[in-house]
């Protein structure tokens, strides 16, 4: 990583963390992170998170790493990491500087990706109490940086494993059979008419598909489309993966 004097300004302005704002009377909060993603592995033992402050005000924040798994719907679940080394446990950042969140692994997996988040969570100012009524309420964030750290040999191994419509709801499964995740740019499925016009278009917001789960996907087709409906496509697009799969609907797939 380059000394922080170095570091573009470009860099910082594109991963700059920008507090959302309610308030009769607005104040504004900044700070930055790099990377947002850390990988690791068995040559590859340690990185550093920076965390820049750019508000004038000082930013304090709490650290904290989580093993993070998805369970059989594929949503996140997180239990504390006991593999993952990380300190300090908290920060206290003057306005325009920054700090470095160390982190490291004791031994890397042999056969499957282990995966963490260390979030970064935004607190009060220091001696800040209740806010008085009519005052400004600042949003603060909190921030999961995913961590994976790699095992001895990777395996690819994704599919969509299932398409189908029932009832005017499309149903799919996208599967990571291998033993490291796979990160999605886009997840998408189409209701196409019979000239391949898309008709309807659901875009999920699944990112991150970590080894071995199987996410199922669903999407309500609009009940005025749906008896144009001639055939589903499901695609998954992103890194490492290029994944598309299409069918031919039923008459009575709407009923």
């Amino acid at each position: 990583m380059p000394p922080l004097s170095r570091m573009p300004m470009k860099t910082w302005g594109l991963l700059r963390m920008v507090l959302a704002l309610w308030a009769p009377a607005l104040a504004a909060g900044e700070f930055a992170i790099l990377p947002l993603r850390v990988a690791l592995d068995g040559a590859t033992r340690a990185a550093e998170v920076v965390v820049r402050n750019d508000d004038k005000q000082p930013l304090r924040m709490q650290v904290e790493a989580m093993s993070w798994r998805q369970d059989a719907d594929g949503n996140d679940r997180y239990q504390p990491a006991e593999g993952l080394i990380y300190f300090p446990r908290a920060l206290e950042i003057p306005p325009g500087e920054a700090r470095i969140v160390r982190l490291g692994i004791r031994a890397a997996p042999v056969t499957r990706e282990e995966t963490y988040r260390l979030f970064l969570e935004q607190l009060p100012p220091a001696g800040q109490g209740d806010a008085p009524a009519g005052a400004t309420l600042r949003v603060l964030l909190r921030v999961g940086v995913p961590v994976f750290v790699a095992p001895a040999k990777a395996e690819r191994k994704a599919e969509i494993t299932a398409l189908e419509m029932t009832g005017g709801v499309a149903h799919s499964t996208v599967a990571n059979a291998g033993n490291v995740h796979f990160a999605a740019e886009r997840v998408e499925l189409a209701a196409l008419a019979r000239d391949g016009t898309p008709l309807h278009t659901h875009r999920f917001q699944d990112r991150y598909f970590l080894a071995g789960v199987v996410k199922p996907l669903r999407a309500d087709i609009p009940r005025e489309l749906c008896p144009q409906v001639a055939a589903l496509e499901v695609s998954v697009v992103g890194e490492n993966v290029d994944l598309r799969r299409r069918i031919d609907v039923a008459a009575n797939a709407c009923s």
